[in-house]
């Protein structure tokens, strides 16, 4: 199946490389040219095909994967903004250094390929692709952004079917057919000007089989959606009016601002909510990532918690905000090497990017941590370890979070509702968001802020995840966000009522609640898993050869 070794000029193969990470990066959101990421690793298989070095071979894949970098990463440095220098440092060095951790799957392709040949390794590379994309979902050094499933959310009926295998179920299917269409490609080279062989008139038919059995399924699926039955058993918990605030604070000026001018802006908002979006009273209220910014929990901020819990008993509504969240240490042994110090008493203590249900009436002030961090730009990946880079944090006070403790679901007292909320950047993790749907959540809220980046591609991508989340689930997300993306999604992934970025809006909207729980909520990554023991299977395998040819060989030379 290869073509000669180093047979193409270093241009053509380079171009190659390039074609691929302009695929690639060009079927992520907010492009929608989802089929893009189908054919995107073709010209580099081709090119990896092509040269004799494993050196080479990785060279051409970091070219790849750099421009695909470029293309989905360029808004992680808040260049639009230029207000934070880590932040813009921090943003060049992910798309610099980020590509290298695809050299993981090319390499055990590259092993497979040498020990056990061509076919072998197209059959293991999908399985080796989709393994790795797994394991980047696990420690704090996990980054799913451009887990390459995420490319389909456009594609409302072929990613159905992910409410049984989860977004690596699309992953698998987008590797596959790279590979059948590098399949193809490399028959049609060898048959060049000679008559379409039937072998080849077969595979292609495959192909077009392959791509559109989950688009049929998925139109089998929405139609169902949209009888009166579907939609009881996408609700059959009931029903809750949730309103949200999209107030359009600058993210970095609320930090220095008087905070309590910010909290009676949302209140004020908040109030509106009945003349504006609601025809009636709410049953729940949301306001976005860190929306009170500062520790009004804490004993110093009690006053300000009372005047909170006041104006909320007087709206009648209930409130789910994020915001700062510290925990002091009386006993300085108890706390993690990683816990701040403070200046004024001397404690230590850890502060949580966090989020808190508060109800009218209601005393308990339930509070959940986030527990997902964007690596450095949030914590130091195993920052209790590392604890002396402490000092790498944005500017803008929300570095060096703690993480949470556990998964928490809210209850709304007058309805009953169960629901869970993650914390911008963890609704990229599809498991961690499932173990809150497992636990009861009968909804999903979404709070974040996106509008670090303005009207760069990372909001959109950022949005659009949550269309996965939902499906994967078969639950309603209502996403809020200080300056947009804000929405309602449903559990097939429609999206409602949409705003846009940088501009101030409330939101109001009748969502159902579920029971019910998908194969996924269930049993989790069970396919990534799979493949994981498969691609070991594979690499196993690989290995074991190289040991026996060698063995061979010493056999050979010592006769």
């Amino acid at each position: 199946m290869n073509p000669s070794p180093d047979r193409r000029p270093f241009l053509l193969r380079f171009s190659l490389s390039v074609l691929s990470g302009l695929m690639l990066g060009f079927s992520f959101p907010p492009s929608p040219f989802g089929v893009l990421a189908c054919a995107g690793l073709v010209p580099l298989l081709i090119v990896l095909a092509d040269v004799r070095t494993t050196r080479k071979a990785l060279g051409y894949s970091y070219v790849a994967f750099v421009v695909f970098h470029l293309i989905t990463l360029n808004w992680t440095g808040g260049y639009a903004h230029g207000h934070d220098a880590y932040m813009m440092i921090a943003g060049a060095v992910t798309i610099v250094l980020h590509p290298l951790f695809y050299f993981i799957p090319i390499y055990l392709y590259l092993i497979v390929r040498r020990n056990l040949g061509d076919w072998p390794a197209l059959v293991a590379l999908p399985l080796l692709w989709v393994s790795y994309e797994y394991s980047h979902t696990l420690s704090e050094w996990s980054f799913p952004w451009l887990t390459i499933g995420n490319s389909q959310t456009y594609n409302l009926p072929g990613i159905q079917y992910i409410s049984i295998t989860g977004v690596f179920g699309l992953s698998l299917w987008i590797l596959v057919l790279n590979v059948l269409l590098f399949v193809l490609y490399s028959r049609l080279a060898r048959e060049g000007r000679r008559q379409f062989s039937v072998s080849s008139a077969a595979l292609a038919l495959g192909i077009l089989l392959v791509y559109a059995i989950p688009r049929v399924y998925g139109s089998f699926v929405l139609s169902e959606a949209d009888t009166p039955r579907g939609e009881r058993s996408g609700s059959n918990a009931g029903q809750i009016t949730v309103g949200m605030i999209q107030p359009n604070l600058d993210p970095w000026d609320k930090w220095s601002v008087n905070g309590y001018q910010t909290v009676t802006s949302y209140l004020r908002m908040t109030d509106s909510l009945r003349q504006t979006a609601c025809r009636a009273k709410p049953d729940l209220v949301l306001w976005p990532e860190t929306a009170i910014p500062f520790f009004i929990l804490t004993d110093a901020n009690r006053m300000s918690l009372q005047d909170l819990r006041s104006r909320i008993d007087s709206i009648g509504v209930p409130v789910l905000t994020g915001f700062p969240h510290a925990v002091f240490y009386a006993d300085s042994t108890q706390a993690p090497p990683s816990a701040k110090r403070s200046r004024m008493t001397g404690l230590r203590y850890d502060t949580f990017n966090a989020a808190a249900l508060i109800q009218p009436g209601v005393d308990e002030i339930p509070w959940y941590g986030k527990m997902k961090m964007v690596p450095f730009a949030e914590r130091v990946p195993y920052a209790d370890m590392f604890h002396f880079g402490d000092f790498l944090r944005w500017d803008v006070g929300i570095g060096g979070w703690q993480i949470g403790k556990d998964s928490t679901v809210f209850v709304e007292r007058r309805t009953g509702a169960r629901f869970s909320t993650v914390i911008c950047y963890e609704s990229t993790y599809p498991a961690f968001v499932s173990d809150f749907v497992r636990k009861g959540a009968e909804f999903i809220a979404i709070i974040t802020i996106d509008s670090w980046w303005a009207k760069m591609s990372g909001a959109y991508q950022h949005k659009q995840y949550a269309i996965l989340r939902a499906v994967e689930n078969r639950r309603w997300i209502a996403r809020c966000a200080v300056g947009g993306i804000s929405c309602f999604i449903d559990p097939y992934g429609r999206v409602y009522d949409e705003t846009e970025l940088l501009s101030g809006a409330v939101l109001c909207k009748t969502i159902g609640r579920s029971t019910e729980l998908t194969p996924y909520t269930r049993y989790g990554d069970w396919l990534a898993q799979a493949c994981c023991w498969l691609a070991g299977a594979f690499c196993a395998a690989a290995l074991g050869q190289r040991f026996l040819t060698k063995n061979r060989e010493r056999q050979w030379q010592s006769t």
